[in-house]
């Protein structure tokens, strides 16, 4: 098994070679040099307070290719500004641990499920995402006729359709449209994101969350 390539960032350099040791003991995770830093898969951060300039930094880091662009961070703290959420996971944080008691099983657990996809929150982190995720949804997306899928209501509204089974002269009658603007829609929505046949735009749709 290929191991989890972590570079530490942390103020207290004592206690970023304690995390280390404890990472390497899994067997599963190897911790690389600054000079390595962009082969890196997961950014650890360490930081008794992480500051909105922190996460700013975080970004930077990613985005001018100090770590890899596809990598993502763990942030351990001890102190979190709730609303900083939405702009932490913006700038690739997936999962925050609170500092006190934080054991290396823990951390490990958040670095592996990280490459893997998974995130790891506090319970209160995670009811404030949700939150503030349905006030972007209602407060700025639907006032433009947008979704967090992507898609926008009129190709939502058309999938939805299709998901139930009805053609496109079926949807266009429900909607009002020209059959000619269905197919339009339905095509431009597909080409934008990579869609090869209208089963793939339902699935999609599905996968993304914008159909129950």
């Amino acid at each position: 098994m290929t191991p989890i390539r972590v570079l530490i960032q942390a103020h207290d350099p004592i206690k970023a070679v304690g995390v280390a040791a404890m990472l390497r003991s899994t067997g599963q995770i190897e911790i690389v040099t600054k000079r390595e830093q962009e082969s890196a898969d997961v950014l650890l951060v360490i930081d008794e307070h992480a500051r909105i300039a922190r996460l700013a930094q975080v970004r930077q880091w990613r985005e001018s290719g100090v770590t890899g662009s596809m990598s993502r961070c763990v942030l351990v703290t001890d102190r979190f500004d709730k609303e900083d959420l939405l702009f932490a996971v913006q700038c690739g944080v997936m999962s925050i641990l609170p500092g006190k008691n934080c054991t290396g099983g823990r951390l490990a657990l958040a670095v592996i499920g990280t490459v893997r996809g998974h995130s790891l929150l506090p319970r209160g982190l995670q009811l404030e995402l949700v939150r503030q995720i349905d006030i972007l949804r209602r407060d700025v997306l639907e006032p433009n006729s947008l979704t967090l899928s992507r898609l926008d209501l009129r190709e939502l509204n058309i999938i939805r359709l299709l998901a139930d089974g009805f053609s496109s002269a079926e949807i266009a009658s429900k909607l009002s449209w020209s059959e000619g603007q269905v197919k339009k829609v339905l095509t431009e929505a597909m080409r934008r994101l990579g869609l090869a046949t209208r089963p793939h735009a339902v699935a999609y749709a599905l996968r993304s969350g914008a159909l129950a």
